[in-house]
């Protein structure tokens, strides 16, 4: 049986409302487009910055892979996150989604690129890493029939800020409704 394995930042309540109310009022932007919403926006309790994406893996590498991720976690301390912007991402001119863009920190930049050492032999790591929460995903076939001078400037510089003291190795499940993540261990900072 295989699990589908992600490190994540989890998110304070206080912080995923706020980006929740950010998230509604950039939904509002589209109301325009009455037949259809080009944007799949994302839960609440799923909201979170992913450091590392694992992929599947077989139930009985799960605990090595856990025993690994412990190891490296040991070396770092909590830090501070801070969201400055919502906009599209990457790429605003070919957008994947509508993201909270956090700032790289010295200390965040280490834990996932310690992280991404000592697990790149489970998966090839994705090219950068950009701290973000994703609030929706792009439909991109709908967001195509938008002319690109009337898509929604969605914007906004922001300024949210949050600690860190723990990281979550999460499962996700995929379903007809979209991912929902469960976490499978809390690893704290020191």
């Amino acid at each position: 049986m295989q699990k589908r394995i992600f490190i994540s930042i989890g998110l304070p309540e206080n912080i995923k409302n706020r980006l929740i109310e950010y998230q509604e009022e950039t939904a509002r932007s589209f109301t325009s487009f009455n037949d259809f919403c080009p944007i799949k926006w994302s839960k609440k309790h799923n909201l979170h910055i992913t450091l590392f994406f694992i992929g599947y893996i077989e139930l009985d590498e799960l605990v090595p892979m856990l025993d690994t991720i412990e190891k490296v976690i040991e070396n770092h301390g909590s830090f501070v996150v801070n969201l400055k912007s919502i906009s599209y991402g990457p790429k605003e001119d070919s957008p994947k989604m509508i993201w909270a863009r956090g700032e790289k920190s010295i200390e965040l930049e280490n834990l996932q690129a310690d992280l991404e050492k000592e697990l790149f032999n489970i998966r090839k790591p994705e090219n950068g890493f950009t701290p973000h929460i994703t609030l929706g995903k792009v439909i991109q076939w709908q967001f195509n029939r938008i002319e690109p001078e009337e898509r929604p400037d969605v914007f906004k510089d922001i300024s949210l800020a949050f600690p860190v003291n723990s990281i979550e190795i999460m499962e996700s499940n995929l379903g007809k409704g979209g991912a929902d993540y469960a976490i499978l261990k809390s690893i704290p900072l020191k």
